[in-house]
C-alpha cells in the first residue's frame, strides 16, 4: 500500500523491522513456550532508542514523536507482540514520572527509564475491584519518616523484573496517591506469574505489600493526591502501544495467510487462486490498512497535543476488534492446521484476544466514545 509517512519515517520502520526479524523472530516461539523476555533485549532495543522515542532529549529521550513510536511498536508487534507490551509499560512509568515526579524524582528516575538501564511498572489493579477508583483498598498510612503501605494489586506487569514501581494507594484523606516503590524493598512480595491464554512472557503478576516501608522523598510528586488531568496525559501512551501492535500483528497474519495460501495446493491448484480466499484475503487488507491509518491518526493527534482520549477510545475500539477478525480470517485461511501448535496464526489469535481486554475493554471504550459524543450534540 502507498505510505503517508514521511520518507524518515519508513526509512526508520526498515531498520526496525530488520532489527526485530534478526532478534525476535525465534525469541518469540520460546516465550510464548514458557520462557521470559531476557535481559540481553535492553541494549538491542535501547540500540534503536526504543525507550525514550517520544520524549525529549532534555528530560533523557530521543526527540521523536509518538507517530514515529507507533511505527516502532507496529514493527515489534508484527514479529513479537509480547515484547512491544514490555515496551510499553517502562514508557508509561515514564510518562507518570514527567507529568506528576518532583525535579529530584524525575532526575534520578527518568533518564535511566528511557535509556533502559532500569525498567518499571504502574501497580493500579487490585483483584477484588479491577480498576475502580473509589473501591480501590490498598492504603498508605503516614508514619515517622514517611509511609507504610499494605494491599494488594493484581494484573500488574514487568513487576517480577522491574527496579522501581508507581505504586497508587488510598491515602489518609481517602485521597488516592502515588508513590514511587523499590522492588528491593522489605515487604514488597511479587506472586507468581499467572498464566494466561496469549501474550505469554508478559509478566502478569500480583503483588502483596506488607507494611513495605516509603520515605517520605518517594511521595510522588512531593504531596498526596491525584489530579485526572494526569491520568488524561499518560493514558494513550498506553493505547497508542496496544493499537500499533495491533496493525503490526493483523500484519504478520496476512503474510502468513498469504505465505500459505500460495503453498497450499488443493484441486491442482494454489488456494490462492479460489475466491473464498480471496474474499478473505481482501477484507483482512482492508482492516488492516483502516487500522492503520486511524493509529497514525490518533498518534499525530497527541503529537500536536490534543490529549487524544476520545481518538484513541476510538480507536482502540476498532483496531482490537479488526485485528480479532484478522487473526481469525487467517487461522480460516489455513483451515485445520492454522489452529495446531506451532503455527505462527495459532499464536497470534490467541495473543490478539488478549489485547482486546488490556488498557480497557471494548465496553469501556464504547462508554468513552459515547460520553464524548454526549458533550458535542
Amino acid at each position: 500500500m502507498h505510505s503517508t509517512l514521511p520518507e524518515e519515517l519508513e526509512t526508520f520502520r526498515t531498520s526496525v523491522r530488520r532489527m526485530a526479524e534478526r532478534h525476535f523472530t525465534d525469541l518469540a516461539v520460546k516465550v510464548d513456550d514458557g520462557e521470559m523476555i531476557p535481559d540481553s533485549v535492553r541494549p538491542i532495543l535501547a540500540d534503536i532508542g526504543a525507550f525514550g522515542l517520544p520524549f525529549s532529549s532534555d528530560v533523557g529521550g530521543e526527540d521523536g514523536s509518538f507517530l514515529a513510536w507507533s511505527v516502532l511498536q507496529e514493527e515489534i508487534g508484527r514479529v513479537m507482540p509480547v515484547m512491544g507490551v514490555y515496551l510499553q509499560v517502562n514508557l508509561l512509568v515514564a510518562g507518570i514520572l514527567l507529568e506528576s515526579a518532583t525535579p529530584s524524582q524525575a532526575e534520578e528516575w527518568v533518564p535511566q527509564l528511557l535509556n533502559g538501564t532500569k525498567s518499571g511498572f504502574m501497580a493500579f489493579t487490585e483483584p477484588q475491584t479491577g480498576s475502580d477508583i473509589k473501591m480501590m483498598t490498598t492504603r498508605a498510612k503516614k508514619v515517622d519518616g514517611g509511609w507504610s503501605i499494605s494491599g494488594n494489586k493484581m494484573w500488574i506487569s514487568n513487576a517480577a523484573s522491574a527496579d522501581i514501581g508507581v505504586i497508587y494507594a488510598r491515602d489518609p484523606d481517602d485521597g488516592l496517591s502515588m508513590f514511587l516503590m523499590p522492588t528491593t524493598a522489605p515487604g514488597f512480595h511479587v506472586g507468581a506469574p499467572i498464566e494466561i491464554m496469549g501474550l505469554r512472557g508478559t509478566e502478569l503478576n500480583e503483588l502483596n505489600f506488607d507494611n513495605v516501608f516509603v520515605p517520605e522523598e518517594n511521595l510522588l510528586g512531593g504531596k498526596t493526591g491525584i489530579k485526572t488531568s494526569v491520568l488524561r496525559k499518560v493514558m494513550p501512551i498506553g493505547k497508542i502501544g496496544i493499537c500499533s501492535i495491533c496493525v503490526g500483528l493483523m500484519q504478520a497474519c496476512l503474510e502468513e495467510a498469504t505465505r500459505y495460501a500460495r503453498q497450499r495446493v488443493q484441486q491442482g491448484h494454489p488456494i490462492i487462486d479460489f475466491q473464498s480466499i480471496h474474499y478473505l484475503i481482501a477484507e483482512m487488507v482492508a482492516l488492516i490498512e483502516a487500522s492503520r491509518q486511524m493509529v497514525y491518526w490518533a498518534a499525530t493527534s497527541k503529537d500536536q497535543g490534543a490529549d487524544a482520549i476520545t481518538e484513541l477510545a476510538t480507536t482502540k475500539l476498532f483496531v482490537t476488534n479488526a485485528a480479532l477478525k484478522v487473526a481469525r480470517m487467517a487461522v480460516s485461511v489455513h483451515g485445520v492446521y492454522g489452529i495446531a501448535k506451532g503455527a505462527v496464526v495459532e499464536r497470534l489469535l490467541r495473543d490478539v484476544q488478549v489485547f482486546e481486554l488490556f488498557e480497557g475493554p471494548s465496553e469501556i471504550q464504547r462508554e468513552m466514545v459515547m460520553r464524548a459524543v454526549k458533550d458535542i450534540t
